[in-house]
């Protein structure tokens, strides 16, 4: 459950940022990106639609999480990813009972946060994105 909420929050605050905020059209296209998120390595697919909704992928071993919505001016030089829908939407949870014994049920995951993104780009193909909060830092490539 840990590594899937890291997961979660990774994505949010390394997924976008800002250079000029004013020119989110800048983001269109297919992004992808590696991070060391503590000791684990999380992958991100990030997709852009030219109306500003975005979809985004991360994955690390075994575990996926899926996350969309809408992109948003945020201020000077920031923008925001507004979660609209996320999966899982649930997770396993072991319920012990007794001394030994349990069962695995399942528990509802909590709507991702969002957040505000500082980004500038490094050329036409990248761009490096940093969290306004945590300050994590993550470059992204354009996927041909």
């Amino acid at each position: 459950m840990r590594i899937l909420t890291l997961m979660m929050a990774a994505g949010l605050a390394l997924a976008a940022g800002a250079a000029p905020a004013q020119d989110i059209g800048s983001l269109t296209g297919h992004w992808q990106a590696t991070a060391q998120v503590g000791m684990t390595p999380v992958a991100f697919d990030l997709v852009v639609q030219p109306n500003g909704t975005y979809s985004e992928t991360e994955r690390s071993g075994t575990l996926m999480t899926i996350q969309s919505g809408e992109i948003r001016v945020a201020g000077a030089g920031l923008i925001a990813f507004v979660v609209e829908d996320w999966s899982p939407k649930t997770m396993p949870v072991y319920h012990p009972t007794g001394t030994v014994g349990g069962y695995y049920g399942q528990s509802p995951t909590t709507k991702p946060p969002g957040g505000v993104w500082r980004m500038q780009f490094n050329g036409p193909s990248s761009m490096t994105v940093q969290d306004t909060s945590y300050g994590g830092v993550v470059i992204f490539n354009r996927v041909p």
